[in-house]
């Protein structure tokens, strides 16, 4: 990591749940990005591109673990009627109840503005590309000037074209099942995903009636959840991106029509995969651009 100012600390949202933290930068910065972490990521994943987005006086970054950090965890709630101070409270992408992001959300964004920043943009990337739309529908007066989302791809999408239809159908059923059992926290039976998840978080991530399902290009459903957001978007793809189940293009032009209307620019960058690697310079460049006429 080059030489920058860095402040390791932890967040208490409102609901009292501890999130590791580290502030890149100048707190009081003219610009504040609060990064979102993707499905399972933590607050070190993309950090090689946000160390580059530090720029003094203009440009820092708040980067933290949002509760579905890791596949399974354990984390702090404070609770000062517990000698210790704090109950455990279990996370991690696997049991992590989605709409549960607003409160992460609001404690780092809340942190920000406790710290002096004039301008926070909240930067989401894959799974937290829709966490920070969601956040937005329903914080429409969240000190929160404008969105980024780096390669937002539909979970349902990814899931449904790369696994054939009777596995899904198996999969989607059993999620069901378990659900109208009461089950929706257990996780699912070996042989039917290919990764540990509980029931209520499968059928939000990759059912098109699931709560994740925001980007709605391969479910056909209007994005009712994308339409209530009223910030300024910049919508970034990646061309190489390994978990499109289509051409970028067809991609991209369905957020255009979808944001239609809206104060939103959709861009796609050259060869870069989903993490963007390698072409950082290409992706900061638009973020940049995006900041002096985007909003």
């Amino acid at each position: 990591m080059k030489n920058i100012k860095m402040d390791i600390f932890n967040i208490v949202t409102p609901k009292k749940l501890v999130l590791r933290s580290i502030f890149l930068g100048d707190k009081k910065a003219k610009n504040v990005f609060v990064f979102v972490h993707g499905l399972g990521g933590n607050l070190f994943s993309r950090i090689e591109f946000l160390e580059t987005l530090v720029d003094k006086k203009n440009t820092a970054v708040l980067t933290f673990s949002n509760r579905g950090n890791g596949t399974i965890n354990m984390l702090k709630k404070v609770n000062p009627r517990k000698s210790s101070g704090y109950d455990w409270f279990k996370a991690g992408m696997a049991h992590e109840v989605f709409s549960d992001c607003v409160d992460d959300i609001d404690g780092a964004v809340l942190s920000a503005q406790a710290a002096g920043a004039k301008n926070i943009y909240l930067i989401g990337h894959s799974t937290g590309c829709q966490k920070s739309i969601y956040y937005s529908s329903k914080r429409p007066k969240s000190p929160v000037k404008g969105i980024i989302l780096l390669a937002p791809m539909s979970d349902y999408a990814d899931a449904y074209a790369y696994n054939d239809r009777k596995s899904y159908n198996k999969a989607l059923n059993k999620a069901q099942q378990m659900l109208k059992n009461g089950q929706k926290h257990e996780l699912m039976p070996a042989g039917f995903w290919p990764t540990v998840i509980d029931a209520q978080r499968w059928f939000s991530l990759y059912s098109p009636q699931g709560k994740e399902e925001i980007f709605t290009y391969a479910s056909g459903r209007r994005p009712l959840v994308l339409l209530k957001n009223k910030k300024p978007v910049l919508v970034v793809l990646a061309e190489a991106d390994e978990y499109s189940d289509r051409p970028m293009s067809e991609i991209a032009s369905w957020f255009s029509q979808a944001l239609a209307g809206q104060p939103a620019q959709v861009k796609i960058i050259k060869k870069a995969p989903h993490s963007f690697v390698g072409q950082f310079k290409g992706l900061k460049k638009v973020i940049s651009d995006w900041l002096e006429t985007g909003k």
